[in-house]
């Protein structure tokens, strides 16, 4: 098992082991903190061991996979930048009442799906020219 695979699973390990010391001692006021430190371990632990039982020992990325990363994230980027603006046209014409969490919801999920669809679409296809 690579060394970055082993550094994060000890991380989500101990994240979630400090979650439950704390939820056991009863600090970090009734338990709110400590929810979120297992939650965030057992986020990891789950990734982790996802991408290692997806990707085995073999070699995770070449120069035509790292490129097609970096175009997936490039045109998700854009994506959420035009989303950004489209929100502030909308929030300067009084089209919506937006929240900053309502705009904050809205550039995290756009951007992290678009980037897996960007790079889900190119892989398909082949390569990015």
């Amino acid at each position: 098992m690579n060394l970055k695979y082993k550094a994060f699973l000890a991380l989500g390990s101990l994240l979630v082991l400090v979650g439950l010391l704390m939820l056991l001692a009863g600090l970090g006021g009734g338990g709110d903190s400590a929810s979120v430190l297992m939650t965030i371990g057992v986020v990891i632990i789950a990734v982790m061991a996802l991408r290692l039982w997806r990707s085995g020992e073999d070699i995770e990325a070449d120069e035509r996979t790292k490129k097609i990363g970096a175009y997936g994230l490039s045109y998700s980027w854009l994506l959420t930048l035009i989303l950004l603006f489209l929100l502030f046209w909308i929030d300067q014409l009084a089209l919506m009442a937006l929240t900053a969490g309502d705009v904050l919801l809205a550039a995290i999920l756009v951007m992290t799906i678009s980037a897996r669809a960007f790079q889900w679409h190119l892989s398909r296809k082949g390569d990015v020219d």
